[in-house]
C-alpha cells in the first residue's frame, strides 16, 4: 500500500473543508463553534483509501 499526505491552505471561506468533505465523506468541522461561525479553527484530519493507496488528509485552518 502507498501512503501520503495531503494538507491544504488556502484563505478562509474558499472551501477546503467543503473539497475534503466530498472527497471523503468525513466534515473535518468537527468543534460547535466551527460550525457555528462557518470556518475551520481547530486542525482537522480524515483519511481515504482508493485502490492500493491510503491518504490521509488534514483540513488546515485559513489565514
Amino acid at each position: 500500500m502507498k501512503h501520503r499526505i495531503l494538507g491544504t491552505a488556502g484563505h478562509i471561506g474558499h472551501g477546503k473543508t467543503t473539497l475534503i468533505g466530498a472527497l471523503t465523506g468525513v466534515d473535518t468541522d468537527r468543534l460547535a463553534e466551527e460550525k457555528a461561525r462557518g470556518i475551520t479553527i481547530e486542525l482537522g484530519f480524515a483519511d481515504l483509501v482508493e485502490g492500493d493507496v491510503h491518504l490521509g488528509v488534514g483540513d488546515v485552518p485559513g489565514h
